[in-house]
């Protein structure tokens, strides 16, 4: 049977956490490892009390490196020790969850080898605070915008998974807040499952013992959903700037063509280099996605797969290029008869739907790498 691991991550705790964690000793067994995360000299009491509970860890930071850090600091002590065949829960020290809530999670990853599972919240309530139901609406929607599929509960930070993914968990880049939502994002790219559990939470004095920060926290997690759009526009507006550029040159070059051969030559000429330019930079930087590294390293694959994949993806971007080159041009005429409004103001409605339409496809099924059973992976 596998052994159960609980890992707290605490900065600054309330003398609470002593009660929580013989709470969750009396409702699991597990082996519990407390991080404190840089809490300094006035917490050094509680977390002594803590390190003589048995199967209790106190693991410390000499100074605060955050939640992100903490939870890869509490991963790396159960894979030195425990290696894969485990399970791993994932709590806070502010005494939110029950534990019996942490059992269910534990069962479910037990029962669901390799996937996330999720320990969501009930934003309904009238004792939510304000600053958790904002914060997590705006990172729901923000995941969902980034392709990663609808999720309650974004922010949470009760989770399980088996030993399995402990590697993958420890490689995930992110040292605060926003590890948590890159950790969402990287089983979204993989295809790795997540499942959600529904979970009661108790919110002690308006969750004033948080250590979340609404705008600077919010801001970095944000900049995590955001950054693969924010490449997508750079790489676009760089392509659209230089098809303007290559348009005005060939012009000139097929300047002995009558008028209309000229212009559409110009036209086609440019948009295949500046599409060729934009499916590099989608390609290499926008949506880079190495091969995981078994299959880098497995001769077979590459002589086999590698010439057919970079051939579909090719493929498919051409695809797209025809589709949205149609659908603009369809869409644009509809809604400017339709709504009497000029062409030109249509146009930025229309290509602004299909910019954010053509970044999912191209994310999700364009440049997203096949395993060898054909279902999609990501990097």
């Amino acid at each position: 049977m596998e052994e159960n691991y609980i890992v707290i991550p605490a900065l600054e705790p309330g003398p609470g956490l002593t009660e929580q964690i013989v709470e969750l000793h009396s409702r699991i067994t597990a082996q519990i490892i407390v991080i404190d995360d840089g809490s300094g000299e006035a917490y050094r009491d509680i977390f002594d009390r803590i390190s003589r509970i048995d199967r209790c860890v106190v693991l410390r930071h000499g100074k605060n490196r955050g939640k992100g850090q903490a939870l890869k600091t509490g991963f790396r002590y159960i894979r030195q020790y425990a290696g894969t065949d485990c399970l791993v829960l994932c709590t806070d020290c502010d005494g939110q969850h029950l534990p019996e809530d942490g059992a269910k999670l534990l069962q479910a990853a037990e029962q669901n080898p390799g996937t996330l599972v999720l320990g969501i919240r009930d934003f309904s309530g009238e004792d939510v605070p304000w600053k958790s139901r904002l914060g997590n609406r705006i990172s729901s929607f923000a995941f969902r915008l980034h392709g990663g599929g609808r999720l309650e509960d974004t922010q949470t930070g009760f989770r399980a998974f088996d030993g399995s993914l402990l590697d993958l968990m420890m490689q995930i880049p992110g040292e605060r807040f926003e590890y948590e939502m890159r950790m969402l994002l990287v089983c979204a790219d993989r295809g790795i499952p997540v499942l959600t559990e529904k979970t009661e939470t108790i919110y002690v004095n308006e969750n004033e013992g948080t250590h979340f920060r609404p705008v600077r926290d919010s801001i970095q997690v944000m900049s995590v959903l955001f950054r693969g759009l924010g490449r997508f526009g750079t790489s676009s507006l760089i392509c659209a700037l230089l098809d303007l550029v290559l348009f005005g040159f060939f012009d000139g070059a097929f300047r002995y063509m009558k008028p209309f051969r000229r212009v559409a030559a110009a036209t086609v000429t440019a948009r295949i280099v500046s599409a060729g330019i934009n499916f590099l930079l989608n390609r290499n930087w926008v949506f880079r996605r190495p091969a995981p590294a078994s299959l880098a390293e497995d001769r077979e694959w590459k002589e086999r797969y590698w010439l057919r994949e970079e051939q579909t993806t090719v493929l498919r971007y051409i695809s797209l290029c025809i589709g949205v080159t149609v659908s603009s041009a369809l869409s644009v005429y509809a809604v400017s008869a339709l709504a009497d409004v000029r062409p030109e103001a249509a146009k930025i409605l229309c290509d602004g739907m299909l910019f954010i339409l053509s970044y999912r496809i191209q994310k999700s099924w364009v440049f997203a790498y096949r395993r060898k059973d054909d279902r999609p992976y990501g990097g």
